[in-house]
């Protein structure tokens, strides 16, 4: 088992592990600053990439977290990023939202409609038929094809959103491409951009999460400290019948201070 108390940087999944909802899980936020008064480094970092960081500190002060975009780690983030170091000054034709297409143009990113040098699939809650055709037209005629995370669905009242995992299907059926690189929980260009932008070793960084097939793989695949909360989707019997297995399995965050003293 890899050791907890070697850990500098604590990353967070949000819904289901530190609050459900827009309510906090009991003993979070007190955990987490427990965690800063060790000397440690937190973040929350999550897949939708259709809200902006800024979203997630306005939701988290709401619920009595003092957090900084700068604790704010997305799936757009780790895509844009990647564009950075491995596409740059190339344009970008985005199925995105206004504020996916914001981060973008955040990082220097050139947006466009016509003869564009790669392709994104973002999680687009403004999506339209006709953009979705075009992009389709593009894939087809081989452009590089990215996605920023393969969630299949949003959690959401009162049914789930179709997430980009379900657009990649049908993307698929239609052109019979898949994305060349997905990036967000669990794959390992998450991880590359998380070592980066931290500037840490695997051996140093935790994730902490519900969900085993996107928080823990996430950690699993990485060479991360894993650590299971079952605050949310994951019960202890799932946990048990999974090939997925975390190094650590808490009932909740505010476990977590304890095992580092």
């Amino acid at each position: 088992m890899k050791n907890i108390k070697e850990v500098e940087l604590f990353l967070f999944d949000m819904d289901g592990t530190v609050y459900i909802g827009d309510r906090e899980i009991e003993g979070s936020f007190d955990a987490l600053r427990e965690l800063k008064k060790l000397g440690k480094k937190v973040c929350f970092f999550t897949n939708n990439s259709s809200r902006a960081a800024s979203d997630y500190v306005a939701r988290l002060h709401k619920m009595g977290y003092e957090a900084t975009e700068n604790d704010i780690y997305t799936s757009s983030m780790v895509t844009c990023e990647y564009i950075r170091d491995h596409y740059r000054g190339k344009t970008v034709y985005l199925l995105g939202n206004l504020k996916l297409a914001a981060e973008f143009k955040k990082y220097g990113i050139k947006l466009v409609d016509e003869n564009p040098d790669i392709l994104v699939l973002g999680f687009d809650t403004s999506l339209t038929y006709d953009r979705l055709y075009k992009f389709c037209i593009f894939l087809k005629e081989g452009k590089p094809y990215i996605a920023t995370h393969p969630d299949m669905v949003c959690p959401a009242e009162p049914a789930d959103m179709p997430d980009i995992g379900a657009m990649m299907l049908m993307i698929e059926a239609t052109t019979g491409r898949k994305p060349d690189i997905v990036m967000g929980k669990p794959e390992t260009p998450a991880g590359d951009g998380v070592k980066k932008r931290f500037g840490l070793p695997a051996e140093k960084i935790a994730m902490v999460g519900d969900r085993l097939y996107t928080d823990i793989a996430f950690g699993v695949n990485n060479g991360f400290v894993s650590v299971l909360v079952y605050s949310g989707e994951t019960t202890p019997e799932m946990h048990e019948k999974s090939d997925v297995k975390a190094d650590y399995a808490l009932g909740a965050v505010r476990e977590i201070p304890s095992l580092l003293k």
